[in-house]
């Protein structure tokens, strides 16, 4: 049985992966106007993004173990 906690996790995990990956996939470095912080940052938040939506998933995974 699925429960709506299961889902927004999962749903919200994923929508933080996509953000990352977004975010990560769009960073170029030779463009003009761009520093070397802003990339580093750029790089950063697409990390913890992915981060905390594996977190997320794994969270759900463990959720539904337990009750299965």
């Amino acid at each position: 049985m699925v429960d709506l906690k299961s889902v927004l996790f999962w749903f919200v995990g994923t929508v933080c992966i996509f953000f990352g990956s977004l975010i990560a996939g769009a960073v170029d470095p030779t463009a003009l106007g761009s520093t070397s912080y802003s990339v580093i940052a750029a790089y950063v938040i697409a990390f913890v993004l992915i981060l905390i939506g594996g977190m997320l998933w794994i969270s759900t995974a463990i959720l539904q173990v337990e009750e299965g």
